[in-house]
């Protein structure tokens, strides 16, 4: 049975991760916004990219991360099934709560600024926490299926969602007036840098993963 959910594993990662890096591009490259701008990930959110009557494809976006965050919380499920090990197992079940929260991220866009809110953060963080796990399971108990730079990989994601709360939560108490967009953002651009981070790391996962074989050890 393990087996059977284990020799998916590799498919699921690199479709979930394609899925996000695919919708982002392309809706990112077609986006305009309410002051008729180019999309930068340096001064512009990710969820603005799945906001509906700005974003010309944003419902593209949107099914990107429904398809991205279920194929997440697979992958997750089939590595905990491959490596057979209890932090594996953990990290699988923050993973799937973290997919699952991505794929809503993409049902409730920020045009439902409340719920999509609370998805969010629970992706991000969580998100980060199912990578670093697992980046430390894989640096324990190293395999050849999966190179041994991947939990440095994962360390650096760490890092800068680390990064990323430093700077973002001060805005949360923030109350001020200026709404105006900076040409660049230490915000938007180390939230960008983490979600690249999770995607980098589930693909190149699987591709190594699929490469030397899936075959539980």
């Amino acid at each position: 049975m393990s087996e059977n959910v284990a020799r998916w594993g590799p498919l699921w990662g690199i479709v979930g991760a394609a899925a996000i890096a695919l919708a982002s591009l392309v809706t990112a490259l077609a986006y305009r916004g309410t002051q008729g701008e180019a999309f930068s990930p340096l001064n512009h959110w990710v969820s603005e990219l799945g906001e509906t009557g700005v974003s010309g494809l944003a419902a593209l976006f949107n099914v990107g991360l429904i398809i991205g965050g279920v194929s997440f919380a697979l992958f997750m499920v089939a590595l905990a099934a491959s490596r057979r090990t209890a932090l594996a197992v953990i990290a699988a079940v923050v993973g799937i709560v973290a997919g699952l929260a991505g794929s809503l991220v993409g049902v409730f866009p920020m045009n439902q600024i409340g719920i999509h809110r609370i998805v969010a953060l629970i992706f991000f963080n969580l998100g980060w926490i199912s990578v670093g796990l697992a980046s430390i399971d894989i640096w324990r108990q190293p395999e050849p299926r999966f190179a041994r730079w991947l939990p440095a990989l994962g360390a650096l994601t760490v890092a800068l969602f680390i990064c990323f709360l430093a700077v973002y939560l001060p805005l949360l108490s923030y109350t001020g007036t200026d709404e105006s967009r900076p040409a660049i953002s230490a915000a938007t651009t180390l939230e960008w840098l983490v979600l690249v981070g999770i995607l980098s790391w589930t693909l190149f996962a699987s591709l190594t993963w699929w490469r030397r074989g899936n075959v539980s050890r």
